[in-house]
């Protein structure tokens, strides 16, 4: 347990701490009006594995692209600086995407990560919740460049509110503990 706690502290925390807080917004959106921390931490503990598998891989693919971003825009030649621009147009979508499956981890209890994979890649077919959680990341993070102090206290919890609230919003299944 302690193990866990610390790392959980660094880069292995998030992706279960995004889990998490997602699965209990929709609890409470659901009607639990009482959410404790020994829930908090009886559900990062289930979500620790199996949401580090899915988010690491995702970043790890994310780093890769920007690697190749990195090394293709400082060579010589046009045909590197297309491959460049490329890779950073998908280092970019790979976090996006990495994003919304994390999201739908929330949701459903998909028992591998090719499953978890895929419930991301059916939710990026839902416009109305891709395009609310850009515009929701756009918006914080222009709040956090000009009112820096809101990113420490808040981060990014306010673009992860809205795409599970649309999300919540926008479908029946979801509307169930």
């Amino acid at each position: 347990m302690v193990v866990m706690t610390i790392l959980g502290l660094g880069l292995f925390g998030v992706s279960p701490a995004l889990v998490v807080g997602c699965l209990l917004l929709r609890r409470y959106l659901n009607g639990h009006n009482r959410i404790t921390i020994s829930m908090v931490w009886t559900e990062y503990k289930k979500e620790f594995i199996r949401a580090n598998k899915v988010g690491l891989l995702l970043i790890f693919v994310s780093f890769v692209f920007f690697f190749y971003y990195s090394y293709g825009i400082n060579v010589e030649g046009q045909l590197f600086n297309v491959i460049a621009k490329i890779c950073i147009g998908l280092s970019v979508f790979t976090l996006c995407f990495g994003y919304l499956v994390l999201v739908m981890m929330s949701v459903y209890d998909s028992k591998t990560v090719l499953a978890s994979l895929q419930n991301g890649a059916i939710l990026m077919r839902n416009y109305v919740v891709v395009g609310a959680s850009i515009l929701a990341f756009v918006a914080t993070y222009l709040v956090e460049k000009f009112i820096p102090i809101i990113g420490l206290f808040y981060g990014y919890v306010p673009a992860f509110f809205t795409t599970v609230g649309i999300l919540w919003y926008t479908s029946a299944e979801l509307k169930s503990n």
